[in-house]
């Protein structure tokens, strides 16, 4: 391999982190539209929806699909905006924070979207690990889930280990089969809860605080994926109808139908578990091993985009090791966080709430530096050089805007986002050390 290719690969080091050229791209709009189906099928989303009727939440199933729909729309929002950096100057996430926190403080600021990512691979692998349990339980009366757990985390490197070619055409290959499988779940929800169901529509709900409690923690479950999506949209061809097609296809739809299948199975079933839900509307044992090897493989290609490659990205970048080392470092690291022990943690749960909250500020200030303070502008040779190790108006707005978003916890993203957008914003517009502003070229495309 050529040292200065931007290709990631097994091989690849620090220099696969230089701004991609146009016609090194790898994906066109259809493949990146299907690579996104087939990663869309992200379990904590299918848990959210699940979270909206009661016993849990306090809304009936009409709040709870209009949530839905402005969810979806929300989140396709975000990765638009924040994917077109990468789409069009061909840089990750982590060196597109440079400029708002530094080129030593980006790699601080990436620890706030990297480690839930770490969290997320091993749960969604012990749920695997689980529904391979119940299709050797079912066939053949055999179980081990600590063997299927360490086989599932070693198929998930060995994919991920050959590079980003290797996720693209494992997730596009098995996007019409995944999305098959979505619309018969929702049909088949449908079809066996149909008169609990009824009765959730006489439910009065609410449209006060729990109603955008909801939308918060439905947005906020993907926020981690549109701040790093400059990592996969480096790799989109750049124009600007694959940016707005790509997602809006690729992720609203997909993203509606994860939260529908959530919130149909509380209604249909009441069982919180994902997998007991799924199989307890399944007809007979022959489609109910179907569907755990569908959620085997669903997990495989929603860990790989959204789960597997930031985390090693950033090893690489900070350590500047190879992406095959940086990829099994971060399964290791998976297995160490102790699934079996978080997906039943509701301390868990409660630190995930609190360290989501600097999440809205971190996306929060990547918009405002792109979009109000460079004004869509960037100068690569900034990017790529160490001038400032720490901007700590970025680090600062971060900060306080997160802490700040603790203390409005349920709604965390949404009070926080626009605050650390207005505190970065108005620190370069008045603070005397940010008054300048920054430097341009034209058409900000001078790279090294």
């Amino acid at each position: 391999m050529s040292h200065d290719s931007t290709e990631l690969t097994k091989s690849s080091k620090r220099e696969a982190l230089n701004p991609v050229p146009n016609e090194k791209r790898i994906f066109g709009l259809s493949s990146y539209i299907l690579m996104w189906i087939s990663s869309m099928v992200v379990i904590q989303i299918f848990m959210i929806g699940q979270s909206f009727l009661p016993p849990a939440g306090k809304l009936n199933i009409l709040q709870a699909g209009v949530v839905a729909g402005i969810s979806a729309l929300i989140t396709g929002i975000f990765f638009v905006l924040n994917s077109k950096p990468g789409m069009v100057y061909g840089i990750p996430f982590i060196v597109q924070a440079r400029l708002p926190f530094g080129y030593n403080g980006a790699r601080f600021a990436s620890l706030i979207r990297v480690l839930p990512a770490i969290f997320w691979y091993g749960i969604g692998s012990w749920i695997g690990a689980s529904a391979i349990n119940y299709v050797t339980k079912t066939i053949w009366g055999y179980e081990n889930i600590w063997l299927y757990f360490i086989l599932f985390q070693l198929v998930q490197t060995i994919i991920a280990y050959y590079g980003i070619q290797s996720i693209k055409w494992f997730d596009s290959a098995l996007s019409v089969v995944i999305l098959g499988f979505l619309i018969y779940i929702v049909i088949q929800l449908i079809n066996v809860g149909g008169g609990n169901m009824e009765e959730t529509w006489k439910t009065e709900g609410t449209w006060g605080a729990p109603f955008y409690a909801a939308i918060s923690a439905s947005v906020g479950i993907l926020i981690t994926a549109a701040i790093s999506n400059g990592d996969l949209s480096r790799y989109l061809k750049n124009e600007t109808k694959n940016n707005w097609i790509g997602h809006f296809v690729g992720i609203v739809p997909m993203f509606v139908i994860m939260l529908a299948i959530g919130v149909l199975s509380a209604a249909a079933t009441g069982i919180w578990d994902p997998v007991q839900a799924l199989v307890s509307v399944i007809p007979n044992p022959i489609v109910a091993v179907a569907l755990m090897i569908f959620i085997v493989i669903a997990q495989f290609t929603s860990n790989l985009t959204i789960n597997i490659e930031p985390p090693a990205i950033v090893l690489m970048e900070t350590f500047n090791i190879r992406w095959g080392t940086a990829v099994i470092v971060v399964g290791i690291l998976s297995i160490v966080t102790f699934p079996w022990l978080l997906i039943t943690s509701s301390a868990f749960n409660t630190f995930i709430a609190f360290y989501s909250a600097f999440l809205g500020p971190l996306l929060g200030i990547l918009l405002a530096d792109f979009y109000i303070v460079r004004k869509q502008k960037l100068n690569m040779e900034e990017h790529y050089t160490k001038t400032v190790k720490y901007n700590w108006l970025g680090i600062g707005s971060l900060l306080i805007s997160g802490f700040v978003g603790v203390y409005f916890l349920s709604i965390s993203w949404m009070v926080s986002l626009p605050l650390s957008s207005l505190l970065y914003w108005a620190g370069y517009k008045f603070l005397p050390a940010n008054k300048n502003q920054p430097i341009q070229t034209q058409g900000g495309l001078n790279v090294r």
